[in-house]
């Protein structure tokens, strides 16, 4: 419609321009964003933070165990530690209680034999210290090593600490005295015999 239209009849130029005012614009079209899409985008970032709190919490809970393991096991293991040591103390103790028992007589036969020098009762008592040694290391597991005379060395148990020429009517590389005897403690070598062989 011309200017000359519009001017002519002011009614009518009226009308146009309040439907062209009335009249939504292009641009704002497409701008608007729809109510839907942007609900769901909160919705959506509201699940997020959701999932985050939630992953939060169950980390927390796991650090939370894994500082209780950690020091459950620190516990147990100076626990372990108390105990072993108590357990060796134990033996130990066990191990020098006998041997005091044998102490004590070894210094009463030497008190008897300043006071009354008898050669038969200090004998008696060498013999008597003699096997309660042997019954302590019996109760011990200590076995003994008793190479016999005349037999052949074994290098796994005995250890030849010297040699001689061979008597008449006695074999060559024999045993001919036993030094020291030998001992085992629950199978393995403790020391071995000590003997002198023939040549």
């Amino acid at each position: 419609m011309t200017e000359t239209d519009l001017t002519k009849n002011p009614e009518t130029t009226e009308q146009i321009l309040l439907e062209e005012a009335a009249a939504p614009s292009g641009l704002e079209e497409e701008t608007t964003v729809p109510p839907s899409k942007a609900q769901e985008g909160r919705s959506a970032s509201s699940e997020l933070e959701e999932e985050v709190a939630h992953l939060r919490t169950e980390v927390e809970v796991w650090k939370d165990r894994a500082l209780r393991a950690a020091a459950e096991l620190e516990n147990y293991r100076r626990r372990v530690q108390r105990d072993l040591h108590q357990q060796i103390l134990s033996a130990q103790m066990d191990l020098l209680r006998p041997l005091l028992t044998l102490l004590d007589n070894i210094q009463r036969g030497l008190q008897a034999a300043r006071e009354a020098p008898d050669l038969d009762r200090l004998k008696e008592g060498l013999e008597l210290m003699q096997r309660q040694f042997s019954h302590i290391l019996q109760k011990l597991s200590i076995q003994v090593i008793q190479p016999e005379v005349g037999s052949l060395p074994d290098p796994a148990y005995h250890e030849v600490i010297s040699t001689v020429p061979a008597p008449e009517g006695v074999q060559p590389h024999t045993i001919l005295e036993v030094v020291e005897a030998g001992y085992l403690y629950q199978g393995q070598l403790l020391r071995p015999a000590r003997v002198i062989t023939t040549e």
